[in-house]
């Protein structure tokens, strides 16, 4: 069953991303007629299963350009200087001198064809906007410009984002509410959240803890925001599926230590990072990457990582239907799969060479390096392509830090829970400020070790091509030597 499913949905990906780079395109009789063709063979197997691999590839590559042309409604208004009537219609990203805000087109500016569309505009920092406002912005609406290295306009559509607004000045604020009421409260408590951190810690342990328990991804310094890039530990600050997965994978680990059943063990992880999920503001990348860490625990369930493979492909599929430009487009989902199909891939082989351990302390920390390398072999290339640089200290790096995250967001909750109930007392963010300091202070240390940063400008799709070349003839390698070790009767027991 599993078997199959990871070949169809491998067909139905192919197909998608052979049209998408391709520029290939299949109509979707094709996937009828070859369906047809399916039930018609279905008495012979081989045939059959053929033709079925074949519908869902047809299938992948009509998905594949079957998008929406960009700000095709948005259009007419382009390159217009005017005042326009918006309203704030996601959670505004703070900055140290801007607001980046997703703004909806209202009707009494525009016409009803363009009312769904959404247009971003990086707003002065006061005044304060807030999800649901009303807004009078003068602005020139422009189209997202193509760079040579990278196509903007390409990346805010996969974020439905059709339009720019340039040089945006605020004429008037209704705080009349527009858009969901609960996403209002949820926004509200949010903000509330945040100015409880920012009050009561300094910075940067400030910045962190909002990136962290928030999702703002601008609030940490450019400096420190460098450091952790150079030290391997972005993904603390920016959610990914490898982020909670390795979260999840962690706080199970720590809960069986603590005498839980890995059975029940799997619930208070996924309790726990739901919870944390619902904190960031219901952003679809957090909930993209909730899935992909329910992923791990279901192959946790299973007792194999390698029986996650179906899933993994199933998420990908469900998320690249609705979506099929995240995979080019969105660097958060390109990592969050290449960081489980190495935890997958990885994991088990290395696994293997401390599973004599009985030291329990020493276990988890050699199960912890195993997962985190894992990982970082996957998606090294992609962000050598991104960044011009890797670094080799993360693998290392990431055991020390996710060592106190599961206690860091317990320690912010708590501190702000006493804030919010009793009162606003310092010492209960203490063990919070130790905690973030404590990551800084590994990325400012682990970036001046010898070798820790690698950089590589002009890093091409090719040497990345080469790279996963590699790892496939060493996989083959492997799995080839472990069968034929098993035919003489000499390899352990996993």
């Amino acid at each position: 069953m599993l078997s199959s499913l990871f070949w169809h949905l491998s067909a139905f990906l192919s197909g998608l991303l052979f049209s998408s780079l391709l520029n290939f395109s299949a109509s979707a009789w094709w996937s009828w007629l070859l369906l047809i063709f399916t039930l018609l063979l279905r008495k012979k197997k081989n045939y059959s299963l053929f033709f079925l691999l074949l519908t869902f590839f047809s299938l992948g590559c009509w998905r594949g350009q079957s998008v929406p042309v960009i700000n095709e409604n948005l259009q007419k208004y382009f390159n217009q200087t005017q005042v326009w009537d918006f309203w704030v219609c996601a959670d505004p990203e703070p900055d140290w001198s801007r607001q980046i805000t997703t703004l909806c087109p209202l009707s009494s500016s525009f016409t009803n064809d363009v009312t769904q569309e959404k247009v971003l505009a990086n707003l002065p920092i006061y005044p304060q906007v807030r999800y649901g406002n009303k807004l009078q912005i003068k602005c020139r609406l422009e189209a997202a410009p193509i760079f040579p290295d990278f196509n903007y306009a390409a990346y805010l559509a996969a974020h439905g984002i059709t339009a720019i607004c340039s040089w945006p000045q605020v004429v008037e604020l209704d705080s009349a509410a527009e858009g969901k009421a609960i996403m209002r409260k949820l926004y509200q408590a949010k903000r509330l959240v945040l100015h409880q951190i920012n009050s009561s810690l300094p910075e940067p342990e400030a910045g962190l803890a909002s990136a962290l328990l928030l999702g703002y991804k601008k609030t940490l310094y450019k400096t420190e925001e460098e450091n952790f890039q150079q030290a391997g530990l972005s993904h603390i600050v920016a959610i990914s599926g490898g982020h909670i997965s390795l979260f999840i994978e962690l706080l199970i680990m720590f809960l069986v230590y603590l005498g839980l059943s890995r059975n029940l063990a799997i619930w208070p992880a996924l309790g726990a990072a739901t919870f944390y999920v619902l904190l960031t503001g219901v952003q679809a990348s957090a909930w993209r990457s909730l899935i992909m860490g329910a992923i791990m625990i279901y192959a946790w369930r299973r007792g194999r990582l390698s029986s996650a493979w179906g899933p993994l492909l199933l998420a990908a599929t469900i998320m690249l239907w609705f979506n099929p430009e995240l995979w080019q487009q969105d660097l958060g989902f390109q990592l969050s799969f290449l960081a489980i199909s190495g935890m997958i891939i990885f994991h088990p082989i290395f696994s293997r060479y401390f599973e004599n351990i009985k030291n329990k302390y020493l276990y988890m920390s050699a199960n912890a390096f195993s997962l985190s390398l894992s990982a970082q072999l996957t998606v090294w290339p992609l962000l050598a392509i991104k960044s011009g640089g890797i670094s080799l200290i993360a693998p290392l790096t990431n055991v020390f830090a996710f060592a106190i995250f599961g206690p860091l967001v317990l320690f912010l909750l708590g501190a702000i829970g006493v804030n919010l109930i009793i009162a606003h007392i310092n010492l209960a963010w203490l063990g919070s400020y130790q905690l973030l300091h404590y990551l800084l202070i590994l990325a400012r240390l682990s970036i001046k070790l010898p070798g820790a940063y690698l950089k590589v400008p002009g890093f091409k799709s090719i040497y990345a091509f080469l790279y996963y070349f590699i790892l496939l003839l060493f996989l083959i390698f492997y799995y080839r030597q472990r069968r034929q070790q098993k035919k003489r009767g000499n390899y352990p027991r996993s």
